[in-house]
């Protein structure tokens, strides 16, 4: 383990693994953290050189009171491949990292960015306002504006356990033992639920559409059969995106929120296929055209 302390004074837990001169870099999802990577990790390092870390606030990453917010943990993946010479990388976010890695494309543009990969995000969580119901289902969002309320309120309410602990079941398929999902648990704790809940908010009142149709680098879209996330939405964010690959992960490849974790040998071999077809990475124009 490594730390890199950003601009604003926040310490980020990362970790590498591999020796490739192709960097793949690990994004994970809202209260979790990188070592739920840590079952796949082996197997991709085989390939390539692998960086995983821990967001702000999750994890041993430091957990400062500011910076609840996608735009500013997207800058903290910049200047994480900033401090480590990363002129290049294959981006992989899973959940709210891909998130993440839409507002760091939103922001940085492409020029660091060899390959994307989307994992089981929708481009909106939140019926807003300008989404009309059929829009609405395209995208997967599944939150009204009162549930997003109610979320986030939950999550600093006196039933804040139950409802950390029900939300992480149900991103999970039946068929997880009591012993994962007892550690999965204890990694979501980490997360304070005071910057928890803020920062939740502001991953879930995100619109990413105006995105999609503007990224210009190679991408794979990861659907699970099973996911709380509706595959259909997947389809149709790959469909937004130029040139973009779909794979869906059925209920026997652990195709649920957390395929990487429940079944990482089918999840690996989806990535390296993906990333194999694509040569060393090639020079990127500076910002999403």
């Amino acid at each position: 383990m490594s730390t890199f302390t950003t601009a604003d004074g926040c310490n980020l837990d990362y970790h590498i693994a591999g020796s490739s001169q192709r960097t793949l870099v690990l994004l994970h999802g809202w209260s979790q953290s990188r070592a739920m990577f840590d079952r796949v990790i082996p197997l991709l390092a085989r390939h390539y050189r692998v960086l995983s870390y821990d967001q702000r606030g999750h994890g041993e990453s430091g957990h400062p009171t500011h910076g609840a917010r996608i735009a500013r943990l997207a800058r903290d993946l910049d200047e994480l491949l900033t401090h480590l010479g990363i002129e290049q990388a294959d981006l992989a976010g899973h959940s709210m990292g891909a998130s993440v890695l839409w507002s760091y494309l939103d922001l940085f543009g492409s020029a660091k960015v060899a390959s994307l990969i989307i994992i089981d995000q929708p481009s909106a969580c939140t019926v807003l306002p300008w989404l009309n119901k059929t829009e609405a289902a395209q995208v997967g969002a599944i939150l009204d504006f009162p549930g997003a309320e109610a979320f986030c309120k939950g999550i600093v309410g006196p039933d804040a356990a139950a409802v950390r602990r029900n939300f992480l079941v149900s991103m999970l398929t039946r068929q997880i033992s009591d012993e994962d999902l007892a550690w999965l648990y204890q990694e979501n704790l980490k997360l304070d639920g005071d910057f928890g809940s803020r920062l939740l908010l502001d991953h879930i009142m995100q619109d990413w559409r105006d995105v999609l149709p503007r990224i210009d680098v190679p991408t794979l879209v990861i659907a699970g059969e099973v996911s709380h996330v509706n595959p259909a939405s997947q389809k149709w964010s790959a469909e937004q995106i130029p040139g973009a690959r779909l794979r869906t992960f059925t209920a026997e490849e652990g195709g649920s929120h957390f395929p990487f974790f429940e079944r990482p040998e089918p999840f690996a071999a989806a990535l390296c296929s993906f990333l194999d077809a694509w040569s060393a990475p090639r020079a990127r124009a500076a910002s999403v055209s």
